[in-house]
């Protein structure tokens, strides 16, 4: 776990940062330094997977600033969401899910890095949520929902951590240059857990579909239903012009949301939809 600080934080941030690791990876296009969050107990952590890329070797920084060999679990390079063991037993924090969130929201980010001396030196930077479940438009994760805030990570190290108000964990960092107008994107937790469960039960993903093709409705208040495949999920349940609000009594914001949502979901799952009618739309 982490070993003093320099920076000063607020107290509702100390859980999420003992839960932060520093990884180092090694790989063909040079060496990344990268954030890891403990997302079970054991020394499982979630990162995200691009920076992993040609990896040779993964680190984790240790207390005392020793370099700990690490192991990945596994990659889904769809979400581009990794599943790290590190031999350090970190606190699993509080998450939040983004269905708790309003554009506006008051938020942080938190930035963990090891000093020279030893420490561990935690940054946080005030902002507030500037988009909820919004598509990804490049990368990897292009076409997943993201988080977009106004707090930009001091290090814009792949894998620091969106914090609410609580101090619970709403996202891991992916990315400043992949986002309208250049807002940080943050991978949500509900992705980014159901992922990580995936990867170690499995070691892969075995998404979730409905089978049918549309587009947020207007206003981002649900989904509108454009074309079903036959002999899909969907089929003789949804029709062109459904409008899509709810999936397990969860609010659904975008097509984004509807497909991350149902991303981490096993086939075959029994969902319940909750749905109005509506105009299918164009965009």
């Amino acid at each position: 776990t982490l070993a003093g600080r320099s920076t000063a934080i607020p107290s509702v941030a100390d859980a999420a940062g003992n839960s932060m690791v520093e990884l180092r990876a090694y790989t063909t296009h040079g060496t990344v330094t990268l954030v890891g969050v403990a997302v079970a107990e054991g020394g499982q952590v979630a990162t995200t997977a691009a920076a992993l890329s040609g990896l040779r070797r993964l680190d984790m920084v240790g207390p005392d600033g020793r370099l700990l060999h690490a192991t990945v679990v596994g990659i889904d390079r769809t979400s581009d969401i990794a599943l790290v063991e590190v031999p350090d037993d970190l606190p699993v924090p509080t998450f939040a899910d983004d269905v708790t969130l309003d554009d506006g929201s008051a938020d942080m980010t938190l930035t963990a890095a090891m000093t020279s001396g030893g420490t561990v030196a935690l940054h946080s930077t005030p902002g507030s949520v500037t988009g909820i479940g919004g598509a990804i438009p490049s990368g990897p994760a292009s076409g997943m929902p993201g988080i977009t805030s106004s707090s930009i990570p001091s290090r814009q190290a792949a894998g620091d951590l969106l914090l609410n108000s609580s101090g619970s964990v709403l996202g891991i960092y992916y990315g400043g240059n992949s986002t309208q107008a250049g807002a940080p994107t943050f991978l949500p937790t509900q992705l980014v857990l159901g992922v990580a469960d995936d990867l170690r039960s499995n070691g892969r993903v075995s998404q979730g579909w409905l089978g049918i093709s549309g587009s947020t409705a207007p206003g981002q208040a649900g989904v509108a239903v454009a074309k079903v495949k036959a002999g899909s999920p969907a089929a003789g349940h949804l029709q062109p012009g459904d409008v899509i609000a709810e999936l397990n009594s969860v609010p659904i914001r975008t097509m984004a949301d509807l497909r991350g949502r149902l991303y981490v979901l096993p086939p075959a799952t029994p969902v319940t939809l909750s749905v109005r009618q509506g105009t299918a739309s164009d965009d």
